[in-house]
């Protein structure tokens, strides 16, 4: 799909950093003999920020571009905490997410106490959020409604996506029938 939304686009160079491994026979847990085929290996973000990382020099920063909407769920993720310490996060806010939303969809470890994010309710998410194990830069007055959440409601829901992706990526992906089941 980054191949075909970046086609007309010269200064893009689409990467294979997140492209599925296949898992060696022997990490495929199966009581079954050593002939079955291999199967693809789950790629988590907390690998391609790993891998990413081998490839720059030690006085690098790396930073994880997210919408607050995708951020919400970060505590749920694979290995979220060191995910926390491989990079800092640039947050781009949504409207009606406030600063204490993006401080409670923390780990549960990195969290600050309730009573620490109660005050702040009501305020919109911009600003740093500098905690022991996180770094967060919120990026505010970013409007747009594309995001990755709207495109796989868009698919479930039927309707068209014409307003968030490229013609060739809306046909994509519904020729390969993806986020149907959500």
């Amino acid at each position: 799909m980054v191949a075909l939304a970046t086609m007309n686009e010269k200064a893009f160079v689409p990467s294979l950093l997140e492209a599925p491994t296949e898992a060696t026979v022997s990490e495929i847990p199966s009581k079954k003999s050593q002939t079955q085929p291999a199967q693809a290996r789950a790629n988590y973000t907390i690998d391609t920020v790993r891998r990413l990382k081998q490839t720059l020099k030690k006085s690098d920063e790396l930073f994880f571009l997210i919408g607050t909407d995708a951020f919400h769920d970060i505590a749920t993720w694979h290995q979220p905490e060191a995910l926390f310490r491989e990079c800092k996060f640039i947050v781009a806010s949504r409207p009606g997410f406030s600063l204490a939303d993006v401080a409670n969809a923390l780990p549960e470890t990195l969290r600050p106490r309730s009573e620490v994010t109660k005050p702040f309710a009501k305020q919109a998410a911009k600003g740093d959020l500098v905690l022991p194990g996180a770094t967060v830069h919120l990026l505010e007055n970013v409007h747009q409604n594309i995001s990755a959440t709207a495109i796989r409601d868009a698919v479930a829901a039927k309707r068209s996506l014409t307003k968030f992706v490229d013609p060739a990526v809306a046909e994509y992906i519904k020729k390969m029938g993806l986020y149907r089941n959500r």
